[in-house]
């Protein structure tokens, strides 16, 4: 049977974390970390994986590690089910082919609070018809294990955990004794409960509630009757009329008219998850979990002379013995498998050890497995995954060296080079370069790898993205899969010669005297012309080809910078835009707004905060700083509650709560206006989710920002917005898509533009584009006086009074895209 890892995945800023894939034939296990970005290399390697039944995350977890585990079983989730709708839609037709319908699941392995990490997305993600159950690995039961027992094993694969505690807090073993005299403590209804008794009912809690957000009975489409008088906008409000039929009901709530009737009316019920409001406490743990992962032993060649000779009639006898049975001949005789049985072969494995830093060192060293006889024969390989400054470590070195009969491969920034990890995005990025240098800069990135400190042979094979780990038949490294760094020349060569005809065109009327002042004329009541827009994600739903999910910055210089929406990996692709920069960008960042708690929007929410925290506290003139993060009190609430998995620096945030409480209004102070910028945050609900919010930040010079988010057109963000220095606005459907845009409650790219006109807004952004068409939709840039609409691409940047500069060069973007889709 043939099985072999392949690393996905090496720590750049695309890809932050280590990744590996186990293959089977009709099996795969994800192994390692499942952080940001994760999610997408997989789409660039063009890896389906519809077969991974099984994630074994490594590491603490945190959002480093996990960071893209939310995203990725979305992903999953909705794969699978697009396939089985594919299947059924197969046996519809009459297909001879009885193509079986799959039921998916799902399990996950990993440390202490992974559960509670899960549950704390309840009130945005819901999938349904996908069992999935958490296995959470502590050290007490590492403890509690008997010799060579395997943690967890099925028909494939067997596996020991190796939960590490950092040196001066490792857990020790308790007599039952001990457990039982623990203090006691009360619980919710009273009940008395030991500690132990406590987490336990602690887990299964947590654990409902992951169940009911990926395998409810719950219906989209079962309506429950409430009062008028009990039901919050925006919930969809239907009744029945006269003749018993529903309607959706137009008027107004209690709320906002009292004086009308408290009528009987009907409204959808909340998915289950979604109802929980708090889940039980917990605490950060620093235990990494790592693992020794084997196949089952293969047995020997059958012997069939042999068998004979001691008696056996070939047949069923025969296929027991191959099995391990043991048969009894005619005459009596008791013959077992191992008399006609060549010697048997060992399972190949290998083990994967992630070290945060240099405390886990001696724990993971001192570990018994290292010398067990019925665990360690077989493992041929160890795959490190290593913190900074840890690669030439003298412990590990020495372990290596005394287990040099092993493979050792080393994932770690201090060895593994920051490549273009995503090639898709990257070559059209240096596309784009080509086209317009100003406004498309090249991806930060390096294909060196740091330097050794160290002399002497190097006792390891570095982590490359591709790089296999053949198991069986053999275990043997093959580096023939590396994957190779993009070719830039190759992509440079490549380049249509018209689309740098068209190019040095708008090139050189943009640069011409005649341009820049008209431009000066027309742009002269625009304040901060100087303010850069940075547009880190431009796409929907989930990462494409070309575009990352939704994220766009504002630097506005001398008051400070804005983060509207913060998809997945806007962190890295922040570090793609700024490289050696970035402290200082981080820095200056003053508020992160989300617009709404769909996944695409903010889920690298708590990663770019965390980076903001590490780089303020390093000086004295910023360690004092707060960063705020405005929103719907969903997106606060699940902050605050992530919080509790592990420090990110949520203390140091200030959270404003846009909400009818607050008039969806809220107004800065002189002394805060000096320290965010502000003058102050309107918001409006618009139509698209629960929560969903579009927004105006206005500034003490009279510069607006109005940013759509997700929605349907809207004509109260077009009062909020009025007048607006910039609108950003999502334009997610052509318009020939116009009956898709309002299903999904997003916007066509001439409602978009619309809004811009009744807003009056002189400079307009589109983004947030679906994957369904090209990249350069139709429209019509100009609008009222030095109205200036252009489309946004991932990394770009443009100054605010060089939108016309951009806008220039529409000729030569639309020739480069004619033939492309997202």
């Amino acid at each position: 049977m043939k099985c072999w890892i392949q690393i996905l995945s090496t720590p750049t800023a695309d890809t932050p974390g280590t990744t590996l894939l186990l293959h089977f034939d009709s099996k795969r296990y994800l192994i390692g970390n499942v952080a940001e970005g994760t999610q997408r290399a997989s789409v660039q390697r063009r890896l389906g994986l519809t077969r991974v039944g099984d994630i074994f995350l490594t590491g603490t977890v945190g959002w480093e590690t996990a960071g893209g585990l939310l995203g990725m079983i979305l992903t999953l989730a909705d794969s699978t089910t697009n396939s089985n709708e594919g299947k059924r839609e197969h046996r519809k037709k009459g297909s001879e082919d009885n193509v079986p319908v799959e039921r998916s699941w799902l399990n996950l392995h990993g440390g202490k609070n992974l559960t509670h990490l899960l549950a704390t997305a309840r009130r945005f993600i819901f999938r349904k018809g996908m069992p999935l159950l958490t296995n959470e690995l502590t050290e007490k039961a590492d403890l509690k294990r008997k010799d060579g027992e395997p943690t967890w094993k099925d028909d494939r694969i067997k596996v020991w955990s190796m939960v590490i505690t950092p040196e001066g807090r490792s857990a020790r073993k308790r007599s039952h004794d001990e457990f039982a005299e623990s203090t006691l403590l009360e619980s919710a209804d009273g009940k008395q409960e030991t500690l132990e008794q406590q987490e336990d009912r602690h887990d299964q809690m947590r654990k409902a509630v992951v169940s009911n957000m990926f395998d409810s009975d719950w219906r989209l489409d079962a309506l429950i009757k409430k009062k008028l008088s009990e039901v919050k906008r925006p919930a969809a409000i239907f009744f029945r009329d006269e003749n018993g039929t529903i309607q959706k009901y137009r008027g107004p709530t209690l709320d906002e008219d009292p004086s009308i009737p408290d009528i009987d009316v009907l409204v959808r019920n909340p998915w289950p998850g979604a109802m929980i409001e708090t889940l039980p406490p917990t605490t950060p743990s620093t235990s990494s979990v790592c693992y020794i992962m084997k196949n089952y032993p293969q047995r020997g060649k059958f012997n069939p002379k042999v068998a004979k000779e001691l008696g056996v009639v070939p047949g069923k006898d025969f296929r027991a013995l191959t099995e391990g049975k043991s048969v009894t001949t005619p005459d009596g005789k008791i013959v077992t498998s191992d008399q006609v049985l060549a010697p048997g072969k060992e399972g190949g494995g290998f083990a994967i050890i992630e070290l945060p830093d240099e405390s886990y060192i001696g724990p993971l060293l001192a570990r018994e497995e290292w010398s067990s006889k019925e665990i360690m024969p077989g493992v041929g390989a160890v795959i490190w995954i290593l913190g900074p400054g840890l690669v030439e470590d003298q412990r590990l070195q020495k372990f290596m060296k005394e287990h040099s009969e092993m493979q050792h491969i080393v994932s770690s920034k201090d060895c593994c080079s920051n490549y273009l990890a995503l090639e898709s995005p990257a070559s059209a990025a240096i596309r784009l370069h080509l086209l317009d240098s100003e406004r498309f800069p090249i991806p930060v990135h390096s294909n060196d790898v740091p330097l050794r400190k160290a002399e002497g042979p190097r006792l390891y094979t570095k982590a490359r993205a591709g790089l296999t780990l053949q198991l069986e038949p053999k275990l043997e490294i093959q580096d023939e899969t590396i994957i190779q760094h993009l070719d830039t020349a190759a992509v440079i060569k490549e380049m249509p010669k018209e689309v740098l005809r068209l190019a040095k065109t708008a090139r050189e009327e943009v640069n011409s005297a005649e341009f820049q002042a008209k431009l000066d004329e027309n742009q002269q009541d625009i304040p901060s012309k100087d303010a850069e827009v940075i547009t880190l994600g431009t796409g929907s739903a989930l990462p494409s080809k070309y575009r990352n999910v939704s994220a766009t910055l504002l630097r506005v210089p001398g008051f400070g910078s804005y983060l509207f929406d913060c998809g997945e990996n806007t962190l890295g692709q922040l570090r793609r835009v700024f490289g050696d920069t970035l402290p200082e960008v981080l820095r200056d960042l003053k508020v992160i707004w989300i617009s709404h708690l769909h996944a695409d929007h903010h889920l690298g929410t708590a990663s770019v905060i965390r980076a903001w925290a590490k780089e303020t506290m390093k000086e004295g003139s910023t360690k004092d700083n707060k960063l705020f993060v405005a929103s719907d009190d969903g997106m606060i609430n699940w902050l605050k509650e992530y919080g509790e998995v592990e420090d990110y620096g949520q203390d140091r945030v200030e959270h404003i709560i846009l909400n009818p409480a607050s008039g969806y209004d809220h107004q800065f102070n002189p002394e805060e206006t000096q320290r965010v910028g502000l003058s102050s945050i309107q918001a409006c609900p618009v139509e698209h989710c629960h929560g969903a919010l579009a927004v105006a930040f206005t500034l003490p010079n009279g510069f607006k920002v109005a940013y759509s988010g997700d929605c349907r057109p809207s004509q109260r963000f077009a009062k909020i917005g009025e007048g607006a220095t910039l609108l950003i606005h999502e334009a997610t459907f052509d318009d020939e898509l116009q009956s898709d845009a309002y299903a999904k409650k997003h916007s066509t790219t001439a409602e978009a533009l619309a809004i811009g006109k009744k807003m009056k807004a002189r400079r307009i952004l589109l983004t947030h584009f679906s994957q369904r068409y090209q990249k350069i939709p139709v429209m019509d840039s100009h609008g009222g006086k030095d109205q200036v609409a252009i489309v946004a691409f991932d990394y770009m940047r443009v100054k605010v009074g060089e939108f016309a500069k951009l806008e220039a060069f529409k000729p030569a973007l639309m020739k480069l895209y004619e033939n492309e889709e997202a």
